[in-house]
């Protein structure tokens, strides 16, 4: 079991609320000395095991795992041109001309997190959730799958208008087919409208679906005009940058 919490630098406990039996990485802040961990509890007991971090690095893998949820509205979020020129592999599947409209990338603390690319199945068919498209990420660090799924579930919840039931559902589903990943791990979700979502790890099947409200929500997290990382979804759909507020 899993709570947000937030430990200020006076040691004040923020905790979170529990999303259908999932919630999402807890995680700490006392400066960046100290360094920010996160640790599960079958209690839920707001209990914080503060460490000292000599670098940054150390921070990478538990931060993106949370940004997801918090956001990142002060991390910066490049946008790039497309840089895979071969669509992958997993995509024949689905349709011949497969191309790639935009690429990310996402850092924090000038650390990279993670590429993601947008593929769309031709050179004229524009982005839409009732066309076919892939969302490719290649990590740059090491994320564990449970954090995966828990930061997921808590923006599925946010961004679509989904019942605690499909909430349930769905991160049962996310916990039974995301596995950690590592720096050079490419993760391929294909949204197929009508027929779900299939996943790709390293070229290997790893869970597919036919929820449709669930593949669209999912995808959203990313590409919703309400997504938490606007400066990525412009990237992605080679939009320019949404201005800073």
């Amino acid at each position: 079991m899993y709570r947000v919490g937030v430990v200020s630098r006076r040691g004040t406990v923020r905790t979170g609320q529990r999303l259908g039996g999932h919630s999402a990485c807890r995680w700490q802040f006392h400066d960046f000395s100290d360094g920010i961990g996160c640790t599960p509890t079958d209690t839920g007991a707001p209990t914080m095991k503060p460490f000292r971090a000599t670098t940054f690095k150390i921070l990478v893998p538990c931060i993106a795992a949370c940004l997801m949820v918090f956001g990142t509205p002060s991390f910066a979020q490049t946008q790039e041109p497309p840089s895979a020129v071969v669509a992958p592999a997993e995509l024949a599947a689905y349709g011949a001309g497969w191309r790639a409209a935009g690429s990310g990338v996402l850092r924090f603390f000038g650390f990279k997190a993670y590429d993601a690319t947008l593929w769309l199945p031709s050179a004229n068919a524009p982005f839409a959730f009732t066309r076919p498209f892939a969302l490719e990420i290649r990590y740059a660090t090491r994320i564990k799958g449970r954090d995966i799924s828990n930061t997921s579930l808590i923006e599925l919840q946010r961004i679509s208008a989904s019942s605690p039931e499909q909430i349930v559902a769905w991160g049962a589903w996310m916990d039974a087919t995301f596995t950690d990943v590592k720096a050079g791990d490419q993760l391929i979700g294909v949204h197929v409208p009508g027929n779900g979502a299939r996943f790709f790890l390293n070229g290997r099947l790893i869970g597919e679906t036919q929820d449709t409200a669930f593949s669209e929500a999912f995808f959203k997290i990313w590409l919703d005009p309400k997504t938490k990382r606007p400066d990525l979804r412009a990237a992605l759909l080679a939009q320019d940058a949404p201005p800073k507020p």
